[in-house]
């Protein structure tokens, strides 16, 4: 949600600034600007739509110089427009502010300065910083002594860079609830020093890096200086930047979503390499101690979106194979609800990100319960990450395309594992079943390849599905959480309405919705399920409902019940989820690209949402 970059150093700094912003398109934007001092002057160009379109309008601009802001907005205060878009200047156009958050006294701050002259542009929240930092500026405070005055008299959460024509060799920044990362490379013998929201728009550039904590500003010129809002100097270390190029590129593919579809199979092997050893289950990582774990009495996990879907799915996991209570809850709900807790509940964070707003709010909810919490992340370095007790690493790598794929599944796999690891601590698994689980594990990659093979099958239905307004999604117990994600997906990124419903509700109500131009698509693998399944097949067939059947290898029954049947490896039924959903993603990929419509980056979504 909404991306900043900033940079300082030897290179062009229009092309630094927009390859910068290109790699944070998955982020979701609506429009794009940069600032630049160039010539001594501070120049201003910003645009409504695609990044390309700023850079048509750059072509006009003659800009030089070496340090400059970027910035790629997603609407929360007021409509997509240019006039909207960031950088926002104070009234004389000698300073521009970049912004990610929502200045949640933004009204009040702004009516005071109406009365004192000021005049607004835009319809933005953002537009009161630069005011404000005028104001202080015409009450005598110096620049740097303004900035801070103005973060002290911000209420929200905010990531933000401002560059001025009175120090035309700095770049300001300050952090507090929104991520925001500073970086230093080097280029022909050169320093350089780079801000950014997320580390893709750094790389290759950024050899080191530092992740803010909130609370933390300052400025880049010929070095990094961070203070606190107490105005004390706070010192840092560097960290490596571990991610590579070929990381965040398409390579051949033609988007990223399909390219981390079928990265899929590598990842359950790295995750399998790393986590299960001789058959013992191992989570390096974890911090939390071994006497808590094998002594709950209670898990809730909150999560949002694809994430927690794949909550749902280890509820499942931790009730049958760890024997504790577990709830999973939307992070929007959880942090409102006050729930009933005690001193033996884990609260579980999912967060392909490790910064989703409302996921963060929970944590901090159940901390100011005095709860422990553990979080599954992505980002080692996200501030989910650095505010739970216990983490664990999703080891997906960076994922670009908006729609989740590869984070799912690698969600679903350590979560699987996590449960399995507490039955060991709590005595409830024995040793030739762990070592049963493991070898049927261990196929899981194999059998996702030979999935991904179907492709081409696949594609056949996407074209029946590519002219449907709406489709139907049916799953019981472990894949009920599979037809909600399926459902997501082919929403997502198609824009056909679909749903996913529990199979045994299928009566209770969304049987009403079936027609012969209504396809239903049946997660029906093997498994106790199955029977059941047929029952909810049956009905929507009799209603004239084309049925999308995903089934068991030599399924011939199902296969000859329905109009397309898609097969997967047989595999017990709690590690179904991990396969099923692997044509989902393919089907929603297809269906999109035969309606024209942007996979990687599809219309008001944005990949990390970090507002509330």
């Amino acid at each position: 949600m909404c991306g900043i970059v900033g940079y300082i150093g030897p290179k062009s700094i229009d092309s630094v600034l927009l390859v910068g912003l290109i790699k944070l398109e998955y982020r979701g934007y609506d429009s794009a600007g940069l600032a630049v001092i160039s010539d001594g002057e501070l120049t201003i160009a910003k645009e409504k739509g695609r990044i390309a379109d700023l850079e048509n309008r750059l072509r006009n601009l003659e800009l030089r110089g070496h340090v400059g802001i970027g910035h790629t907005r997603w609407a929360t205060h007021g409509e997509p427009s240019r006039r909207n878009a960031h950088p926002h200047t104070n009234s004389d156009g000698t300073l521009a502010v970049v912004h990610n958050g929502i200045i949640e006294n933004y009204l009040e701050l702004k009516q005071i300065l109406q009365k004192k002259g000021y005049v607004f542009e835009s319809e933005t929240d953002t537009e009161v910083i630069p005011h404000l930092i005028d104001d202080f500026l015409r009450q005598g405070l110096t620049l740097e002594r303004a900035f801070l005055a103005t973060l002290k008299e911000l209420k929200g959460k905010y990531a933000l860079a401002m560059i001025s024509e009175l120090q035309k060799e700095r770049i300001y920044f300050a952090r507090n609830g929104a991520p925001l990362i500073v970086a230093m490379g080097e280029h022909a013998g050169q320093k350089e020093y780079l801000l950014a929201s997320d580390i893709p728009a750094l790389v290759p550039l950024a050899k080191l890096a530092y992740y803010l904590h909130d609370g933390e500003w300052g400025y880049l010129d010929n070095g990094v200086f961070l203070f606190n809002l107490e105005n004390q100097h706070v010192d840092f270390s560097w960290e490596a930047v571990t991610i590579r190029a070929e990381d965040i590129d398409k390579g051949s593919y033609p988007h990223f979503m399909i390219k981390e579809i079928y990265e899929q199979p590598e990842i359950m092997r790295r995750i399998l390499r790393r986590r299960l050893r001789q058959n013992q289950i191992l989570f390096d990582e974890l911090r939390l101690s071994k006497d808590f774990l094998s002594s709950l009495g209670r898990i809730i996990i909150q999560a949002s979106g694809t994430s927690l879907h794949a909550g749902l799915v280890a509820k499942l996991y931790l009730e049958q194979r760890a024997h504790i209570e577990t709830t999973a809850d939307y992070s929007s709900e959880f942090r409102y609800r006050n729930p009933v807790v005690g001193g033996d509940t884990l609260v579980v964070g999912i967060s392909q990100s490790g910064e989703t707003a409302d996921t963060l709010a929970g944590i901090h909810e159940a901390k100011a319960k005095f709860l422990r919490v553990l979080s599954f992340v992505n980002n080692l370095n996200s501030t989910i990450a650095r505010e739970s007790e216990g983490v664990i690493d999703l080891m997906a790598g960076p994922e670009i395309g908006v729609a989740s794929t590869k984070a799912y599944t690698a969600e679903l796999l350590n979560l699987y594992l996590f449960a399995l690891y507490l039955s060991e601590l709590r005595w409830k698994i024995q040793e030739e079943e762990k070592k049963s689980l493991a070898l049927e594990l261990q196929n899981i990659p194999s059998y996702m390849e030979e999935i991904l093979q179907q492709e081409k099958q696949l594609r056949a239905i996407s074209e029946y599905l590519a002219d449907k307004n709406s489709v139907l999604f049916l799953g019981r117990t472990f894949n009920y959480p599979t037809a909600l994600e399926g459902a997501l997906k082919l929403k997502e990124i198609s824009y056909i309405h679909a749903e996913g419903y529990a199979a045994g509700e299928f009566k209770h109500g969304p049987i009403a919705l079936v027609t012969d131009k209504v396809p239903v698509i049946v997660i029906a693998p093997q498994g106790e399920m199955r029977s059941k399944m047929i029952s909810n097949l049956q009905e929507a067939k009799a209603r004239k409902g084309t049925i999308i059947a995903i089934i068991s290898k030599g399924d011939d029954e199902i296969a000859a019940l329905s109009d397309f049947a898609i097969e997967i490896p047989s595999i017990r039924e709690e590690l179904s989820p991990l396969l099923a959903v692997l044509p989902l993603q393919l089907i929603a990929y297809h269906t999109a690209l035969l309606r024209g419509c942007d996979v990687d980056k599809p219309r008001n979504l944005a990949k990390s949402v970090t507002v509330e």
